[in-house]
């Protein structure tokens, strides 16, 4: 196979999975448990994430689900506790990707991704021990632009055309199974994430580009 572009997901990927004491601090403002809150809060994500909805109409719909409604002085600190929870960057998917850089790959971002999270991986979170891993990319393809979602397949045909390349010359990472087999049936290489060393293992080991 001649891999030329690699495509990375960015939530549980690039970063480390959800800071789930920081979940527990959303779910203490909207007065519920965490199981239920947790259910509401990936519920109502859907058009929050294609940038059709607004953070607070967002966060409003997760409390009216407890037939509750946010406080206005709520809103911004529920977005800053949401975005803290996503953004611990993955020091080991980040090696894995300065290595393949190096190598020459073509390498992008395609990622459901609302706009808050957006202006945090553009601004703070894009720095690790100083340095800019956001640089190491060639493009970043976030749902909340596309107004597009995975696991729906003319995401990934608005990736293929933006990277102008040819699906088989393409190997996608994510952590959701869906997404994967979404890609795969485009015609894509895919790979599910389960860990930085189970993915260095495969893309050595089977892709042969490590």
């Amino acid at each position: 196979m001649s891999i030329k572009t690699i495509i990375f997901d960015c939530g549980r990927v690039i970063t480390q999975d959800q800071n789930l004491e920081l979940a527990g601090k959303m779910a203490a403002i909207i007065g519920a448990g965490p199981d239920e809150f947790a259910h509401a809060y990936a519920a109502e994500r859907a058009e929050y994430d294609r940038g059709t909805m607004s953070a607070e109409e967002y966060w409003n719909r997760v409390a009216g689900r407890f037939g509750r409604q946010i406080e206005p002085k709520d809103h911004a600190t529920l977005v800053r506790l949401d975005m803290d929870s996503w953004f611990t960057i993955n020091a080991e998917t980040i090696a894995l990707i300065r290595a393949l850089k190096t190598r020459g790959f073509r390498l992008l971002i395609l990622s459901n991704m609302n706009v808050e999270g957006k202006e945090r991986m553009l601004g703070q979170a894009r720095l690790l021990d100083g340095e800019d891993w956001l640089a190491l990319f060639d493009d970043v393809l976030l749902s909340c632009d596309l107004r597009q979602l995975k696991p729906r397949p003319e995401i990934y045909h608005s990736c293929l055309e933006r990277a102008a390349a040819q699906p088989g010359e393409c190997l996608f990472i994510d952590d959701i199974p869906a997404n994967v087999e979404a890609a795969r049936a485009t015609g894509m290489h895919s790979i599910h994430f389960t860990g930085a060393k189970e993915l260095a293992a495969i893309l050595a080991e089977e892709y042969k580009v490590l």
